[in-house]
């Protein structure tokens, strides 16, 4: 009996997600939102479609070790150390003032107990790592300014959470003996990650690498969940979370060179099981309850995002950065946590909050992680209206000051705008001998560039004294790497202003794009996805031998278009007709009882009977090109053929079996 319900438990969720999903992709709204809606759907308070809970549970959980474990391989070491200043300061200071404001306003206002307080403010410190990572990454945003700081700050309240779960029975006054219990706490912490560092060091590699020579993919998925859930199992053992547990089995996968081989194998399970997460999230909300308390759950959600994103854009104004990425960051990190969900159950238990305040926390949360995808979405949109708003220079530009760099007199050099990577981009320059200056909002990264000798310009490119710091005015081109569509054409007519003769080119992910760039001002718009298409289609061209020449006349057609040519938009143009030659270039190896052995070229003419002509001809280490008609085969030849595809594969195993 338990087997059929777990099986109409799947069944219902994903066949009703199949069918929300599937309209909210038609709306182009976040699938993230759509779990959340699913749940409540199905759930016990709405249709009612599934009455066990307790399955939903496990396999939430499960999606939650997946999810962290898979953020853990796809983060290495190296990465963390780049954001630590993020995770410990940031994460610190984020946590701390919350837990302190939310305290000061509900004892000093509404006269909550100061115990009670503590543990409301322990609720509304953690964001939610499942939702914001999912979103980033689909959005790819992981890598940018705001998503460095949302992911540092993620990793320290993933951590403080275990913290805050035995700070609860003191906080309830069941246990006086907070320090000692802290104390026991960092001893298993100190031996959770000695464990983990010894798998990750020697264990791991050495495992993966026994695994992989034996090419079974099998093998190395059922290694891969059984090195994760391990971690995550001795976590748990010792008393610690077990997502803290697969966060660092992750971590510790990444440090191997397998790592990106493990992410592609996990990443399918990873997606179906956090949609457990999120739909078992939906199920814990009482529509009743939300109708009748709805005027107080948006208020309290208003106020609840408003305060987290003014407290995290003030410790991200503290790290240094500018009132845009502050304030897009406070936006993204303004819902409740998921793991705020397992703490308001021990404080439920533990009876520092009563169920009616309990009811009002699952509805503010749910409703913060709804609007969340739309948040981080929209984010650029937002905080672009909200800087128009008149403010002092050191909010707008950010905290951190760097030394004045002298920038020598540049003319016909060329503007880098952007947070990419530059590595390979500046070595391209300096081959070229092109001068180049940098413009870039992360303050380190311009810091060790001017340290390098690198012309390096911090600050925003859409604002003219930037620009001009950067010599536009003399440049002969500039590159823009930014993101977001608005902000390039803010950055693109404000550098036309000041050099109206300046190239510009950019870089933008869709096609969809390209028109409303050019319109703007861009001279040259170069869209990813769209260019590796093109470059997919050049070798495909090549494969079939089509002349170099005629490939290149192809493909700037189709960029001289505006890459139009592939728009089914009811244009009409002109057709490129391309001659694809019906033969190919084979390898054939002479057998000895094959009807070519010990026969010269002459003997065998195959370009009369076959169409086939021997182009070179492989004995040993020997390579013999345009060989005579005299040329005698012999055994384990390696001859290279040019001729008709069919012909020559019947050929070909003639020549290997007799």
């Amino acid at each position: 009996m338990h087997e059929i319900e777990f099986l109409k438990v799947i069944v219902v969720i994903f066949g009703l997600a199949s069918l929300v999903i599937f309209i909210f992709n038609k709306l182009k709204l976040p699938s993230v939102i759509g779990f959340l809606l699913t749940g409540i759907i199905a759930g016990p308070y709405a249709l009612g479609l599934i009455s066990n809970l307790d399955i939903i549970d496990v396999l939430a959980e499960i999606g939650v070790i997946l999810l962290l474990f898979i953020i853990g391989m796809e983060f290495s070491i190296r990465k963390l150390m780049k954001i630590r200043n993020i995770v410990f300061i940031g994460g610190m200071l984020q946590v701390g003032i919350t837990i302190l404001v939310v305290m000061g306003i509900l004892h000093f206002f509404t006269h909550v107990p100061y115990n009670q307080a503590v543990f409301i403010g322990f609720l509304v410190a953690l964001s939610s790592t499942a939702i914001i990572l999912k979103v980033l990454q689909e959005k790819d945003q992981v890598e940018t300014h705001h998503g460095k700081i949302s992911l540092g700050i993620l990793i320290f309240q993933d951590l403080i959470i275990v913290p805050m779960m035995l700070f609860i029975p003191f906080l309830s006054g069941e246990s006086s003996s907070v320090g000692s219990e802290l104390l026991f706490l960092l001893v298993k912490s100190i031996t959770l990650l000695g464990v983990t560092f010894v798998f990750a060091r020697w264990v791991i590699p050495y495992v993966l690498h026994k695994i992989a020579i034996s090419n079974s993919q099998e093998l190395f998925l059922i290694a891969i969940i059984v090195i994760g859930f391990a971690i995550a199992s001795f976590s748990a053992w010792l008393g610690l979370s077990l997502a803290l547990g697969a966060f660092l089995a992750g971590l510790a996968i990444s440090e191997s060179s397998y790592s990106y081989q493990a992410i592609g194998n996990i990443i399918p399970f990873r997606d179906v099981f956090a949609s457990f997460f999120f739909v078992s999230i939906g199920m814990l909300l009482d529509l009743h309850f939300f109708i009748d308390n709805w005027i107080t759950i948006v208020t309290i959600t208003i106020i609840l995002i408003t305060l987290k994103s003014i407290i995290i854009g003030i410790v991200s104004f503290v790290l240094g950065y500018p009132f845009r990425i502050a304030f897009r960051s406070g936006l993204i990190l303004s819902q409740i946590g998921e793991f705020s969900f397992i703490l308001a159950k021990m404080g439920l238990s533990k009876q520092l909050i009563d169920n009616h305040f309990y009811q009002i926390f699952l509805a503010v949360a749910i409703l913060s992680m709804s609007v969340t995808p739309v948040f981080i979405i929209f984010s650029k949109p937002i905080t672009t209206f909200f800087e128009k708003i008149p403010m002092p220079l050191i909010i707008r530009n950010g905290l951190k000051k760097l030394p004045k760099q002298h920038i020598p007199k540049l003319s016909g050099h060329t503007v880098l705008v952007g947070t990419s990577q530059y590595t390979s981009l500046m070595r391209s320059m300096e081959l070229a001998n092109i001068p180049f200056v940098i413009i870039d909002t992360d303050a380190d990264l311009v810091r060790d560039m001017q340290k390098q000798g690198i012309n390096a310009v911090y600050g925003d490119a859409q604002y003219k004294s930037v620009l001009e710091e950067a010599s536009v005015k003399d440049a002969s081109s500039m590159l823009l790497y930014v993101e977001g569509t608005s902000h390039k054409a803010t950055i693109i007519k404000t550098a036309k202003t000041l050099n109206p003769k300046l190239h510009t080119v950019v870089r933008t992910r869709y096609i969809d794009d390209l028109e409303y760039l050019y319109e703007v001002g861009a001279d040259d718009v170069i869209p990813i996805e769209f260019e590796a298409f093109l470059e997919m289609f050049s070798r495909a061209l090549n494969h079939y031998l089509i002349p170099n020449i005629e490939i290149e006349r192809l493909l700037a057609k189709i960029r001289a278009n505006g890459y139009k040519a592939f728009r089914s938009n009811g244009e009409k143009g002109k057709a490129v007709k391309l001659s694809i030659p019906d033969f190919e270039i084979n390898t054939m190896t002479i057998h000895k009882d094959s009807l070519a052995y010990n026969k010269s070229i002459k003997e065998l003419d195959l370009r009369n009977k076959t169409g086939i002509s021997i182009l070179a001809i492989k004995r040993q280490d020997e390579l013999h090109t345009n060989p005579s008609a005299d040329f005698v085969l012999k055994g384990d030849d390696i001859i290279y053929t040019l001729g008709d595809h069919y012909n020559a594969t019947c050929l070909n195993e003639i020549f290997k079996h007799g």
